[in-house]
C-alpha cells in the first residue's frame, strides 16, 4: 500500500491542507478586530412583543455602550436580533440560527416557554443564552448551561400571596394562560401554596389559552358564582388588560393581582382606568432612584421616545454580564461557560446582583401597583 510519502495526490492533498491551514492562521489575525456577534431572540411581533422589542432595545444600548467604550478586548460587539416567532418550533430554529452566524451567546428568549423549547437544541450545540426575563423555578439550581438576570418567579409568588393575605384578602380565584405554563403553573402554584398557608381560600383555579382566544365570557360567569374578592391572573399586559376591563364592568370592586409578567406599559395603555389598582410583585420599580437606573431611564427614553420596562432593564444587565465574561475568555465562545458561572458581583443599571455557579440570581422583591397611570412601589423585601 502506498503511503502518503509515495503518493503524489495525498503530498498534494498534505500541501493543500498546510496551505489552508496558514491562510486560515493569516485571515483570523487579519480579523482579531472583527466584531464579536450576539444574538438576541426574542418576541419582536405578535401581541406579546411587548418582551422582545423591549428587550432588543435595551441589549442594543448596552452594546452600544459597550462598544463607545472600546468593546471587549478592542473588538466591537455586533447584535444580531431575530424574532422568535413566540412559538415552539421557532425558538430553536431561531437559536440554531443564531449560532450557524457565529453568535458567541444568545440573548434570550423572554418568555418561559420560547426558553423551554430552545434550550436542549442550544446546549446540544455548545450554545450559552443567558435570559433576561426567564423565570420559572424549573431551572433553578441546575448545571444547565442556562443563565439569567431575572431571579424565580416563586420568590414572587410568595411575597405576592404574603401581600394579599396581610392586607385583607380572604379568597381568592387564580387564572393562567395555559400557553406559558412553564411560567404561569409555576407562579400560581406557589401563590396558592403559600395563600392558602396563610389562612386563605382559593375558590376557583382556572387555565386558559391566549393564542385561541382566552373565553371571557365564562371565566365571569365562574367568577360571578364563586364571588372570590380577588382574583390572580398570571398572564400577558394585554390579556390581565382585557380581563380587568370586563370585571370593572362586571364584577366592580373585585381586587385584581396579576403576575409580573404583564408589568409593562402596555397593560397602562391597553387597560387604561380600568388596570388602576392591579397589583403584583417584582424585582423591578419605576421609580428606582438608583443613579445608574436613572441614567438608563433617561437615555432609553430619549433614544425611544418611552419608558423602559423590566425587560429592556434586564436585556441591557445581561448583555453586561456576557461582555464582562467575554473579557475574560479573550471574545470567545470557548471557556464562556466557566466564565458566566464565575460568582463574581455586577453592577447592574437595576442595582447590584450576583449570578452563582448555576446561573441564577437573587434580588430584592418589590410589591407595586399602578397608581394614577403609573407603576408604584408599595413596599419591598430583601433578597432571599
Amino acid at each position: 500500500m502506498r503511503t502518503t510519502r509515495d503518493d503524489p495526490r495525498g503530498h498534494a492533498r498534505g500541501l493543500l491542507r498546510g496551505l489552508a491551514a496558514a491562510l486560515l492562521g493569516l485571515f483570523l489575525a487579519a480579523c482579531s478586530d472583527a466584531p464579536i456577534v450576539v444574538g438576541f431572540s426574542g418576541q419582536l411581533t405578535g401581541p406579546r412583543s411587548d418582551l422582545g422589542v423591549q428587550g432588543r432595545n435595551g441589549a442594543q444600548m448596552a452594546v452600544e455602550r459597550i462598544n463607545a467604550d472600546g468593546g471587549v478586548r478592542g473588538r466591537p460587539l455586533l447584535l444580531v436580533a431575530v424574532d422568535d416567532g413566540d412559538e415552539p418550533d421557532e425558538a430553536a430554529r431561531a437559536d440554531i440560527g443564531l449560532l450557524e452566524r457565529g453568535a458567541v451567546a444568545i440573548i434570550g428568549h423572554m418568555t418561559t416557554s420560547q426558553t423551554l423549547a430552545a434550550l436542549p437544541a442550544v446546549r446540544a450545540r455548545g450554545g450559552s443564552p443567558i435570559s433576561p426575563t426567564t423565570s420559572t423555578p424549573e431551572l433553578d439550581g441546575l448545571d444547565d448551561a442556562f443563565f439569567r438576570v431575572m431571579p424565580s418567579n416563586a420568590v414572587w409568588a410568595r411575597a405576592l400571596a404574603a401581600h394579599a393575605r396581610h392586607s385583607g384578602l380572604e379568597t381568592a380565584a387564580v387564572l393562567g394562560d395555559s400557553d406559558n405554563a412553564g411560567y404561569t403553573d409555576t407562579f400560581n402554584n406557589v401563590f396558592m401554596e403559600t395563600f392558602q398557608a396563610l389562612g386563605g381560600r382559593v375558590v376557583l383555579q382556572q387555565g386558559f389559552s391566549s393564542k385561541a382566544g382566552p373565553p371571557w365570557e365564562r371565566i365571569l360567569d365562574d367568577l360571578a358564582r364563586t364571588r372570590p374578592g380577588g382574583v390572580l391572573i398570571s398572564a400577558s399586559a394585554r390579556d390581565v388588560a382585557a380581563l380587568a376591563q370586563r370585571l370593572r364592568r362586571a364584577l366592580p370592586g373585585m381586587r385584581i393581582l396579576c403576575s409580573p409578567w404583564a408589568a409593562t406599559r402596555e397593560l397602562i395603555q391597553t387597560g387604561g382606568h380600568a388596570v388602576e389598582g392591579v397589583e403584583t410583585s417584582f424585582a423591578f420599580n419605576e421609580d428606582n432612584d438608583a443613579p445608574s437606573f436613572q441614567r438608563f431611564q433617561a437615555e432609553y427614553a430619549a433614544r425611544f421616545g418611552f419608558k423602559p420596562n423590566f425587560a429592556a432593564a434586564y436585556a441591557y444587565e445581561a448583555v453586561s454580564v456576557l461582555a464582562s465574561a467575554l473579557e475574560r475568555t479573550g471574545g470567545r465562545a470557548e471557556g464562556l461557560r466557566a466564565a458566566l458561572a464565575a460568582d463574581v458581583e455586577h453592577a447592574g443599571v437595576i442595582g447590584p446582583f450576583r449570578m452563582d455557579p448555576d446561573g441564577d440570581v437573587r434580588r430584592p422583591t418589590f410589591i407595586v401597583a399602578v397608581q394614577n397611570g403609573r407603576l408604584v412601589t408599595l413596599g419591598r423585601e430583601a433578597a432571599p
